[in-house]
């Protein structure tokens, strides 16, 4: 065997595991954007639905311990530094998170899980009359900012207007929670309503 021999034999032998190593390294980052939007994962025989399990974790745990809240905001504005539009998109979901409560505990039918979510959410909010004008309109434009962090290419936050967008995320979330926290006691005492 001569030395073009044994790299022919080599090349056939390697030409497998490198391409599937270069399949994976051009492939990561599409694939890695589709991971978090997968709601089901299924290997083997085991199917787990990440989306509904972990909202109905976070809602539990929301509940058992208010503080979460505080440390969610202190958690978002000390990552700011770093990761301003991450920051930006974590804050968003909590908005998305305490507007999805209102609208269940207003109307629990209701199916929020199309591809307009958000905005269904803020018609529903105005529709039902769950928000007054100042706080729809303050959801409808932090959608509107928390869209163009997630969709446009190379749209970078400065430090200042994403600790800014997060104090206003979290301002709404305390009132949204207000008013679900209402729905609540409407709903257990009908008469407090009337009174």
């Amino acid at each position: 065997m001569n030395w073009m021999e044994f790299t022919l034999a080599l090349l056939q032998q390697l030409v497998w595991p490198v391409s599937i190593i270069i399949c994976l390294v051009l492939l990561r980052r599409p694939v890695s954007r589709l991971i978090p939007m997968a709601k089901r994962f299924r290997f083997q025989g085991m199917e787990v639905e990440f989306h509904q399990e972990l909202k109905a974790a976070s809602r539990n745990a929301q509940a058992a311990f208010p503080e979460l809240l505080a440390d969610r905001r202190c958690l978002l504005l000390s990552s700011v530094e770093h990761l301003p539009n991450t920051s930006i998109l974590e804050a968003w979901r909590a908005v998305d998170e305490a507007a999805e409560t209102l609208v269940l505990r207003h109307r629990p039918g209701v199916d929020l899980s199309s591809d307009t979510r958000y905005k269904d959410i803020e018609t529903l909010l105005i529709a039902e009359d769950l928000v007054d004008t100042k706080k729809a309109k303050l959801f409808s434009e932090l959608r509107q900012l928390r869209n163009k962090v997630a969709h446009a290419r190379s749209f970078e936050v400065g430090k200042a207007e994403a600790m800014k967008y997060i104090e206003l995320c979290f301002r709404l979330v305390e009132y949204l929670e207000q008013r679900a926290r209402g729905t609540d006691a409407t709903r257990r005492n009908p008469e407090a309503s009337s009174a």
